[in-house]
């Protein structure tokens, strides 16, 4: 009953939305993530500051049995809009900009021990978008190659702790997602 509620509540939300995403200043939506293990999907928020430059701020979280993960992130990014593009097929364009963030793992990962971290990341998002022309929705698909710092410790039953530290230069992650925009 949930899911048919959710998705008659969609519906009746992009019905009277409007019709084009381009008039819209903000957009809520999904994505799935390829690239790492701990980031399978989130959510992202996507403000515009002006015609061309964009404000996206997007969450993580997996809370699955023995492995959790959170995260947030800031992006500031750049739309080149394609002119020539038939008006009736939508606005597509590409977009780039800077990234950074924080994230937390908790892994157990056998035997007794637990490993868990945080991560400072830092990088740069590169992508394509295609605004929907009747519906104010968006489909996005993006690369974001990073530099992480990972800080993270292990934990036995009895208490032991041992840390470390590493970068991961550079990390590649392929996104797709869904933004409503309103």
């Amino acid at each position: 009953m949930k899911k048919i509620l959710a998705v008659i509540l969609m519906v009746s939300a992009m019905a009277f939305a409007g019709s084009a995403a381009e008039s819209k200043s903000m957009g809520i939506g999904g994505w799935l993530q390829a690239g790492n293990p701990g980031e399978h999907a989130g959510l992202d928020l996507q403000m515009r500051q002006a015609p061309n430059i964009t404000l996206d701020i997007y969450l993580h979280f997996y809370f699955s049995n023995g492995d959790n993960s959170l995260g947030g992130y800031f992006g500031y990014y750049w739309n080149y809009i394609l002119t020539g593009v038939p008006g009736d097929v939508g606005r597509m364009g590409f977009y780039v900009g800077p990234v950074g963030g924080l994230g937390w793992w908790d892994e157990d990962i056998g035997g007794g021990w637990d490993e868990s971290g945080i991560s400072i990341r830092v990088g740069v998002v590169g992508g394509y978008q295609w605004e929907f022309p009747v519906i104010p929705l968006q489909l996005y698909l993006e690369l974001n190659p990073v530099g992480e710092f990972h800080y993270f410790w292990w934990e036995d039953d009895h208490n032991h702790d041992d840390s470390d530290t590493d970068w991961e230069l550079p990390d590649f992650y392929f996104r797709i997602g869904l933004r409503f925009w309103f």
